[in-house]
């Protein structure tokens, strides 16, 4: 049986018809593993991710999960399938309580099951069970980060998908972030992750690709992507010298 839990193949979306952001773009994520896609600014990674969750129009390709083709499905009912997407803003609810959020969240639970569920997220995340009742737009940033995972992890997904999980925290909760996110691997979950911090996501992750221009240029394992010249070149905007040193194309940034 094949260890791939989710396959996208040959994608092409975007948000008005004849404009594709995504061009033709292919990525597999095994069981278990944290998938990391870089690449320059506008070169399409969160609306790749967001069409696979649902939420931006396909117009050519697949998705599959589990084996399951959840290509044309409603966003509002990957939860069901099996996908939770986390996405970069707007990702909890700000004027409603930490439990409240996580009640909410369980809309796909057996009633019987949300007491426990929720206790679950509370050992888990223990800086949401002594922030409880506090609203969740009264949080760090760090803490919402962790509101909106535990949100997504409620319902038991076999992916989870995350857009930008670090943007616009200090050092100290991209730190608290990505340790999170390892932990959450470790606990056996999927994770597919769109991050500019390449750094940090390397070092998480099993495997890597670079998107540019709206399709995947390279992949590998995370471990070996930080110093790969290919990667200096695409993600980076460097090209390789001949000694195999990057030196600057001034093509983009390392945002």
């Amino acid at each position: 049986m094949s260890d791939v839990v989710l396959a996208v193949h040959d994608l092409e979306a975007g948000y008005e018809p004849g404009v594709p952001i995504v061009r033709g773009a292919s990525i597999t994520v095994n069981k278990g593993e944290i998938v990391v896609v870089l690449g320059p600014n506008g070169a399409g990674k969160s609306s790749l991710i967001k069409a696979v969750a649902g939420l931006v129009p396909i117009s050519r390709g697949t998705v599959l999960l589990d084996g399951r083709d959840i290509t044309s499905a409603p966003a509002h009912t990957m939860v069901r399938l099996g996908l939770a997407f986390v996405p970069q803003t707007e990702n909890v609810f700000a004027l409603m309580s930490v439990e409240d959020n996580l009640k909410v969240a369980c809309g796909i639970l057996k009633p019987r099951e949300i007491p426990a569920r929720i206790g679950e997220m509370y050992a888990a995340f223990p800086d949401l069970e002594r922030q409880r009742k506090t609203a969740a737009g009264n949080l760090s940033g760090g803490q919402r980060q962790m509101l909106a995972v535990a949100r997504a992890l409620i319902v038991r997904p076999k992916v989870l998908v995350l857009d930008e999980p670090s943007a616009g925290l200090s050092p100290k909760f991209v730190a608290m972030v990505f340790e999170m996110l390892s932990a959450i691997r470790r606990s056996g979950v999927t994770i597919l992750l769109v991050e500019q911090n390449a750094k940090a996501a390397l070092a998480i992750g099993d495997r890597a690709y670079v998107l540019v221009e709206g399709k995947d240029r390279h992949e590998g394992a995370a471990a070996e992507l930080w110093n790969d010249p290919v990667v200096a070149e695409l993600y980076l905007g460097q090209r390789p010298k001949s000694d195999g040193k990057a030196i600057s194309s001034g093509k983009g940034s390392a945002a």
